[in-house]
């Protein structure tokens, strides 16, 4: 994967810069890709569902309205993730096992953790635009994220001039 700066990625473009609300998780510091877009409260059935499909060039924004209650992300998806290929998962809401997601090949930005499972009743949206952190989260838009921040271009930016 190509390291890039989310930093210097703002100063070379007009992006927009999501809110500085979400913690970092998995072993992987940055990810990048289109957006793959899941609407999951209080259930992570379509997140796992999405999840089985190949993520190669993509990372899912998952959105669960802020949630407390569950988390709609543990080591599992975490695993089955990283060997689907999602470069990396954004969550606005909590996840869970984050010791094991640590060592997993992935990166995961979440609100915070909880050690409650989420419930498994199939609800969920796929495609929809996302609002939280300040900003709109659209499919097939490109996000970019690394310890610094999340940021989100209508184009994709070419990285291969990064080192």
């Amino acid at each position: 994967m190509n390291k890039f700066n989310t930093a210097d990625l703002c100063d070379d473009y007009k992006l927009v810069v999501a809110k500085p609300i979400f913690k970092s998780f998995g072993s992987h510091t940055h990810c990048y890709g289109r957006i793959k877009t899941v609407e999951a409260i209080e259930d992570n059935s379509y997140v796992k569902k999405l999840l089985q499909e190949d993520g190669s060039g993509c990372v899912m924004v998952v959105d669960g309205k802020g949630s407390e209650k569950c988390a709609l992300v543990g080591d599992n998806l975490a695993a089955l993730g990283a060997e689907n290929n999602w470069s990396g998962i954004i969550v606005n809401g909590c996840i869970r096992d984050s010791l094991e997601i640590n060592n997993i090949g992935i990166s995961i930005k979440a609100i915070n953790l909880v050690p409650n499972k989420s419930e498994k009743k199939d609800v969920g949206k796929y495609n929809l635009d996302l609002n939280f952190a300040g900003v709109t989260f659209k499919e097939n838009q490109f996000i970019y994220s690394d310890p610094d921040g999340i940021v989100i271009s209508s184009t994709e930016i070419s990285l291969k001039w990064i080192i």
